[in-house]
């Protein structure tokens, strides 16, 4: 994450536009074919309800958008960690916590795979903590930072 550069208006919404693509497809389209694909085999799997592909997918697509469109702004920090973790809760929501049965030809196999969970989900609460700390490591540096007055040299003589 950047602080404190000004990023124009144009490529904020470029972005935002961008996001809005890309998060349409990789939330909503691809989980619910994939849901009903898989819903044969695994039949109390989330992706299986629409509404849950669209209720996650819609924060998604807001929470994405709105990272973009204050990128470089403290504003995008409620965004970007919101994403982070929703993508956590998403994961845990969708492998039903680490333990799924598939059912295929009258068969049904359990799933536990909750320690390769947990490994998951860490990357996206580092992330949800990264955002935060990242912007308090620059806005001390920032306060750090000794204005020089007009007209004085920074060279020493």
């Amino acid at each position: 994450m950047s602080f404190g550069q000004t990023v124009p208006a144009r490529k904020r919404v470029t972005g935002a536009v961008f996001a809005l693509v890309v998060n349409v497809i990789l939330w909503i389209v691809i989980p619910y074919y994939l849901g009903a694909f898989l819903v044969k085999f695994v039949p109390d799997i989330p992706l299986g309800v629409p509404s849950f592909v669209y209720e996650f997918g819609m924060l998604f697509i807001v929470l994405d958008v709105g990272a973009a469109l204050f990128q470089g702004m403290a504003v995008s920090l409620p965004f970007v960690c919101g994403a982070a973790l929703l993508s956590a809760v998403y994961l845990w929501f969708v492998t039903n916590g680490g333990s799924l049965q598939v059912t295929t030809s009258g068969i049904t196999v359990g799933l536990d795979f909750r320690l390769l969970l947990y490994i998951f989900i860490v990357p996206s609460l580092w992330a949800a903590l990264r955002a935060p700390m990242s912007y308090l490591i620059w806005r001390r540096a920032r306060a750090k930072i000794v204005p020089q007055a007009p007209g004085s040299s920074a060279t020493p003589a």
